[in-house]
């Protein structure tokens, strides 16, 4: 399989993965809202089957007090619960319209309501009529409470109908929410794997790459000694590099077009999904959302980090005499709103005019004085930037009072996907460093980080020392950010 058509398919499946989990949740979410819309219906049928009995024992207590009294104002709660009572039966009967049980129940309950509201109303004519006794007397032999102690029963076997349905109910709900949960997680885990499975391609191709690179330039050193014998070789590896960059070329293709447009569109339709369903959906699914959205952003800013890997040897630009300082004072003036976010004050040293590819020094700064301000400790952000002359070579170093690395890490932090933190704790892809060693590499330089006394870190990289004379000396230049100056 040729390394293009591997990163098709360790990308191509993560995308698959990501699209089914999102077709999968919406589904899932979809049938959670339904079961919860039923959980709400059946706690709206037990309101209503109270509402109905508190009605009947309003009425009866009003009934009761104006048998007593005679007073009219006890008769308020009884004309309140007979307009409101057969309205009550009527929507309990349209609420469980599609439950046979409950409708036979109510075929019962619906004539004992209105016969004892008619009893009631007798009690009442008698003691207009005819006084206090002969109404207490038809309270007593009366049916009323007959009626009412079955109306409680019926209303009872509703009651645990609709308590059954809601345990059943409401664990559907919960079991749909737990399934979502799980695609998700693992729908994500998985994507994740195709994605690592496929950064770990890119890196064993470019480390071939880079090894096939060195057996070119020894093999040139004594070329014009061994020519005749090592033709046949050179010709081979200049095909071989030929194909790994004709690859790399297809997928930064692949990886700026193919694959990051449908990342833009997952992420794009999944917020579109939850701005338009907002209503419908509750936490668990606007989390789920959110699950999905993420993992497609982080998914894009990993093909861009790896695209810029990518085109560090096959995309830079020829060397020119580069003045350091010039390019550092444009690398700082982008770097402005972060230094004065975190009220960080860089200093440099005079520094010197090498042979460089100006974008890419450019970047290698950019990324160190990037880290040193992310990894920074409790104090506000110190760095200082310093050159000197190391035999052939220039040796710049870049100190803070960050965090520190540990140096049995030193030689890990340069490696791809290599990260000694997690995402939460500090952001990033792991492939910053990564970028910064091989720019050096592809100067012909080396880097590595020490450890100096005091804490903090000091990243040090080498540039081979060109035939141009060194800028003069320039006064030292310190970018301070505070929140006075500010």
């Amino acid at each position: 399989m040729t390394f293009k058509n591997k990163i098709v398919a360790g990308f191509g499946t993560a995308l698959v993965i990501l699209i089914l989990v999102g077709v999968v949740s919406f589904r899932t979410m979809a049938q959670n809202s339904e079961d919860r819309v039923w959980v709400n219906h059946t706690h709206l049928v037990l309101e209503k089957l109270d509402a109905v009995l508190a009605n009947l024992l309003d009425a009866e207590t009003g009934q009761r007090g104006y048998i007593i009294t005679s007073e009219e104002t006890y008769l308020e709660p009884y004309k309140y619960a007979r307009e409101h009572i057969h309205q009550n039966v009527a929507e309990l009967r349209g609420l469980t319209a599609d439950n046979p049980s409950q409708q036979r129940t109510l075929n019962h309950l619906e004539p004992l309501t209105s016969t004892m509201l008619s009893a009631l109303q007798d009690r009442i004519e008698i003691r207009k009529q005819k006084g206090l006794a002969a109404a207490a007397e038809e309270v007593r032999e009366g049916s009323a409470k007959l009626h009412m102690d079955e109306i409680r029963g019926l209303i009872g076997e509703m009651r645990l109908e609709e308590n059954r349905l809601l345990k059943l109910r409401t664990e559907e709900a919960d079991a749909s929410s737990r399934t979502a949960r799980i695609v998700i997680v693992t729908g994500e885990a998985l994507a994740v794997a195709f994605l690592c499975l496929a950064g770990v391609v890119v890196w064993k191709e470019m480390g071939q790459r880079n090894r096939a690179e060195e057996e070119v330039r020894q093999l040139n050193t004594g070329l014009e000694r061994r020519v005749t014998e090592r033709t046949a070789e050179l010709a081979e590896r200049a095909k071989e590099l030929a194909r790994s960059n004709a690859e790399l070329q297809q997928f930064a293709y692949v990886a700026s077009h193919d694959l990051q447009e449908p990342l833009r569109m997952v992420a794009s339709f999944t917020q579109l999904l939850a701005k338009r369903y907002n209503d419908k959906l509750d936490d668990d699914a606007r989390e789920f959302i959110g699950y999905a959205v993420d993992g497609a952003t982080r998914m894009q800013t990993l093909i861009s980090d790896l695209l810029t890997y990518s085109r560090v040897g096959s995309q830079g630009k020829p060397f020119a005499p580069t003045d350091v300082d010039a390019l550092l004072r444009r690398v700082l003036e982008s770097l402005k709103f972060t230094t004065e976010e975190s009220e960080a004050v860089i200093s440099h040293d005079p520094l010197p005019v090498v042979m460089a590819d100006p974008q890419q020094l450019g970047q290698l700064f950019q990324n160190l004085l990037t880290n040193a301000i992310k990894f920074r400790g409790e104090e506000p952000p110190r760095v200082r930037i310093s050159a000197e002359k190391n035999g052939g070579d220039w040796k710049f170093s870049i100190r803070d009072n960050g965090i520190g690395i540990s140096q049995e890490h030193a030689d890990r932090i340069f490696i791809i996907f290599q990260r000694l933190h997690t995402k939460t704790e500090y952001p990033g892809t792991g492939i910053g460093l990564a970028i910064c060693k091989k720019i050096v590499e592809r100067h012909g330089g080396r880097i590595w980080v020490e450890a100096p006394p005091g804490g903090g870190s000091t990243f040090c990289f080498t540039f081979p020392a060109a035939s141009i004379h060194r800028v003069e000396e320039k006064e030292q230049n310190e970018i301070r950010v505070s929140a006075s100056a500010r």
